[in-house]
């Protein structure tokens, strides 16, 4: 059963150093935490089982846009095995590195190796690269490949650095204002973080925000820590992730 965000807030193991660790967050803000990577995939996977099928049911396809990183691997392992059907799901990335898709860095290769696989084999796959020099070249393109999707996004799938950006929306960047603009008519942004290598090309805050469900996944203290600065600074263009916890997510969490 898919938890509301009233239903999910707050629901936090028992874990041993983790005092106070929530009373910064938002009401409106969802957290729900398991002891374990592996076990908090599995949950998260469940939550988007549900939703994907209720929109399938609803309007015949579902649309997501998930991360890159490390973090979400095992998540992709389970999302692989679940029983959809995927030819009715459209999938892109929240943000990827302007490289080749068989570059090690490319989100591109992190969801054909975990993701696109198993049941999942038949999902509707759009990425975000293309064959332009560079992302800003690249983003009619990109923007055009994404318009057989059904929009808003049903799930968005956040991850989140220690500087508090999400997406490819670094505090570091020129292109920040551009990207967290809510009234743009861009659904994509092309961005050079001047702390992380490669060009890349992002989700807009606004097509993130938009999004009928935003969840944002991570593991270990520091990202508490990082939430919490975030929520202290309380300004986006310093921590862009701020912009999404005032406007209301689901953090999905472990140790």
């Amino acid at each position: 059963m898919v938890q509301s965000k009233a239903m999910i807030s707050f629901q936090v193991m028992d874990i041993v150093g983790m005092r106070g660790k929530t009373y910064y967050l938002p009401d409106h803000v969802g957290f729900y935490s398991t002891n374990s990577g592996e076990s908090l995939a599995l949950d998260l996977s469940q939550n988007i089982n549900e939703i994907l099928k209720e929109s399938i049911k609803k309007r015949g396809r579902a649309s997501m846009a998930v991360s890159g990183g490390s973090t979400p691997k095992l998540l992709f392992e389970e999302l692989s095995l679940l029983n959809i059907d995927w030819s009715k799901v459209d999938l892109t990335l929240v943000d990827d590195r302007w490289v080749d898709s068989n570059n090690e860095d490319s989100n591109e290769l992190l969801v054909n190796t975990h993701f696109i696989k198993n049941k999942a084999e038949k999902v509707n796959f759009v990425p975000l690269k293309n064959d332009a020099k560079t992302a800003k070249d690249g983003i009619p393109l990109s923007e055009e490949a994404l318009k057989s999707f059904t929009m808003p996004f049903d799930i968005v799938i956040l991850g989140m650095g220690a500087d508090g950006h999400t997406a490819s929306l670094f505090p570091c960047s020129d292109e920040l204002s551009k990207g967290m603009d809510l009234k743009t008519k861009s659904l994509l942004v092309a961005t050079k973080p001047k702390t992380a290598p490669y060009e890349r090309i992002s989700l807009t805050a606004k097509s993130i925000i938009e999004a009928k469900k935003v969840f944002l996944h991570l593991n270990g203290s520091s990202k508490l820590h990082t939430l919490e600065e975030a929520m202290n600074i309380s300004d986006s263009s310093k921590m862009p992730i701020y912009a999404f916890l005032e406007h209301g997510l689901d953090i999905f969490w472990s140790p």
